[in-house]
């Protein structure tokens, strides 16, 4: 959330005064955008009643023919939900894609599609997976990508 704040530049024995967003020399009033709290509409820099600031990190898994099995680790502070992309290889006879979950529990969830039809197939938000767990994407005779967004403290 960003709020437009006048701010002027009084002088102090002849030399303006400068304020922490300040590179200007000039005088009169400088109009900028300050990100504030959406709870108390205090600047962020003089807010405490908010969390830290969070930052989302994109991570992806992608397998082929070449290299089809891979393994990935889930990280951040909260559950993710899972994308998976994938298509056969041309001329593929029995193509197929697995998605082998492994919770921090240990118990163990898959998905599989066996035989993939042709063309591209997208599955947005097919299972949402906790923190600390696993994921082994394989495929035969097919390509596919696993996406999600890890959350993160700064």
């Amino acid at each position: 959330m960003y709020y437009l704040y006048a701010q002027t530049y009084p002088f102090v024995w002849g030399y303006p005064y400068y304020t922490p967003y300040s590179f200007c020399v000039n005088p009169c009033a400088a109009y900028h955008y300050v990100p504030v709290c959406s709870v108390c509409y205090q600047p962020y820099y003089l807010c405490y009643c908010m969390p830290k600031p969070m930052m989302i990190l994109p991570q992806e898994v992608w397998v082929d023919a070449s290299s089809p099995t891979k393994e990935a680790f889930i990280g951040g502070s909260t559950d993710v939900k899972l994308t998976l992309e994938y298509m056969p290889a041309t001329g593929a006879s029995s193509p197929s894609v697995t998605i082998t979950i492994t919770a921090p529990d240990g118990s163990t969830s898959t998905w599989q599609e066996d035989p993939i039809p042709a063309g591209y197939h997208v599955k947005s938000d097919f299972s949402t997976v906790a923190p600390g767990s696993k994921i082994e994407l394989q495929v035969a005779e097919a390509m596919a990508r696993l996406r999600w967004c890890e959350v993160v403290s700064c």
